[in-house]
């Protein structure tokens, strides 16, 4: 049973640092300028520099999680970064993704919490660097 554990959490984990990845790339890599305006839009604090450590975030944050290092502290900042997500820029849209809605933003909501209460299981770099 803790093998297919370990083998369900190492699926969760590259399917979501995957996700993050390339979220996080994006906006990183040519999509500050307009991050930092939907954070402007939306009255979110000191926005540029909001931008900025959400996508290091997003983008870090990937690479921790697929690895499985970090994995709870990781996890545990993305579900904070979706859940204000969720309220402030998707849950007017409705649910559907295609019509900005909370249908992606929800799910990833729902796996970084489960992999910050479980952490990153057997198949991880953590495991490897622990032994």
């Amino acid at each position: 049973m803790q093998n297919k554990k370990g083998i369900a959490l190492l699926i969760l984990r590259v399917v979501v640092g995957v996700i993050f990845i390339a979220h996080g790339y994006v906006k990183l890599f040519g999509g500050i300028p307009g991050f930092t305006g939907l954070l402007t839009n939306i009255g979110v604090p000191f926005p540029a520099l909001a931008a900025w450590a959400l996508a290091i975030l997003e983008f870090f944050g990937g690479i921790a999680i697929l690895l499985g290092i970090l994995t709870k502290l990781a996890s545990t900042l993305l579900a904070m970064d979706m859940a204000v997500a969720l309220f402030t820029v998707h849950l007017k849209n409705g649910f559907f993704i295609q019509d900005g809605g909370i249908e992606l933003v929800f799910l990833l909501l729902g796996a970084t919490s489960s992999l910050a209460l479980l952490g990153s299981g057997r198949w991880s770099l953590k495991m490897v660097i622990s032994k």
